[in-house]
């Protein structure tokens, strides 16, 4: 049954009403919920998808700059302001419960809290308070947004025609270190999940640091391809969880796994270990003054145009994998984020395609605190 604006479907006593709510996506829908097991006669809370978020609402540029649907995101953000105005009519108590929170680049500012109401998101949600006006709102809702993970350029297809069927969560073996020692990380993703420090002085040449957190998804589905073959290097613990992540962006050619701990044993067993050049703002002058490497800011790029050092060029690390063929690869490359975490994984991904690569330690906030120690 294809759905339209307030069509009434049931479920047992919950009776749900489809609410036409366009900007984030042409067809969005949003569904309110009854409970008319309980006598009542008007709903309770709102499924809001990715209209209405904890803090925010759902970016209307993506099918522009993630999808590549040229010259959509100006008329998107005015059909996302007179949804807005559709919410007018919701009373304060009704519940809000939107598709996902923090962590996500579906917008700027999305809270960690999974659940609010219409009343205290008209209080504390900027994004709802910017609809003083349509340009206003439009001018407020187009700015500063995050570049968009890699991934987000699937997202929309897997979402009209739906995902690979997999039959299951995939099950990836354990393998033993011999066996992991044969792999090339240059034609396959290793993903390492260590901390920086660990990988930073030993890891299997080509391998990409993806730290478990918050981000992991968002960086992982920027930085591995869509058909690359996977292997992890995670605790035992913790590899339903790593799995559960990926394949919920779509990366499920998981094919297998090895013990963190035993990374010893693959370096024993023949593998090719590297480590990542690391300089603290002090020696960056020497570095520069010597090597002219080239510098590169993978801040996002509100972040950037807002503060930045002469001759530096900017991507962000959500967006390196699709510009990498840009960079010069005869230079050695300085990189370097806010507090050189984003920065770690860029790294690792220019290692990973061949680039001679220096991550400066704790970022662009060192190298502020520090200005007369770095060559403009």
């Amino acid at each position: 049954m294809l759905l339209k604006d307030g069509d009434i479907f049931k479920i047992g006593n919950i009776r749900f009403r489809a609410i036409h709510t366009p900007g984030h996506t042409p067809e969005h829908l949003c569904y309110e919920v009854t409970d008319l097991g309980g006598g009542a006669d008007t709903p309770m809370g709102i499924a809001t998808g990715d209209f209405l978020f904890v803090g925010d609402l759902g970016r209307p540029d993506l099918l522009e700059s993630a999808a590549g649907m040229s010259g959509v995101a100006d008329p998107s953000a005015h059909r996302l302001y007179q949804t807005v105005l559709k919410t007018k009519d919701w009373a304060d108590y009704v519940q809000v419960w939107p598709g996902h929170g923090a962590g996500s680049a579906c917008g700027k500012a999305l809270g960690a809290v999974p659940q609010s109401t219409v009343g205290y998101e008209r209080c504390f949600n900027a994004a709802l308070q910017a609809a003083t006006s349509e340009q206003s709102f439009v001018d407020f809702i187009l700015d500063g947004q995050p570049e968009p993970p890699m991934y987000f350029v699937r997202m929309k297809r897997d979402n009209k025609l739906g995902p690979r069927v997999l039959g299951g969560l995939p099950k990836p073996p354990e393998m033993t270190p011999a066996e992991f020692a044969q792999l090339d990380g240059h034609t396959s993703a290793i993903v390492d999940t260590r901390p920086w420090a660990a990988f930073r002085e030993g890891h299997m040449a080509g391998a990409l640091f993806l730290p478990l957190g918050n981000s992991f998804t968002t960086d992982a589905g920027s930085i591995i391809a869509e058909d690359e073959r996977i292997h992890l290097v995670v605790e035992p613990s913790r590899v339903e969880e790593v799995v559960r992540d990926l394949i919920r962006i779509g990366l499920d050619n998981i094919a297998g796994w090895i013990d963190a701990a035993k990374l010893r044993e693959v370096a024993a067993a023949g593998a090719k270990f590297e480590r990542i050049d690391e300089v603290d703002v002090a020696s960056t002058q020497a570095m520069i003054a010597s090597d002219a490497p080239f510098v590169l800011d993978v801040r996002r790029r509100i972040e950037f145009t807002h503060e930045n050092t002469a001759g530096t060029r900017n991507v962000a690390h959500t967006r390196l994998l699709g510009k990498i063929a840009d960079i010069l690869r005869d230079w050695p490359i300085l990189v370097h984020f806010q507090l050189g975490g984003r920065s770690a994984r860029a790294a690792a991904l220019l290692a990973k395609h061949g680039y001679r690569v220096t991550n400066l330690a704790s970022g662009s906030a060192a190298w502020k605190s520090h200005p007369s120690e770095v060559a403009a």
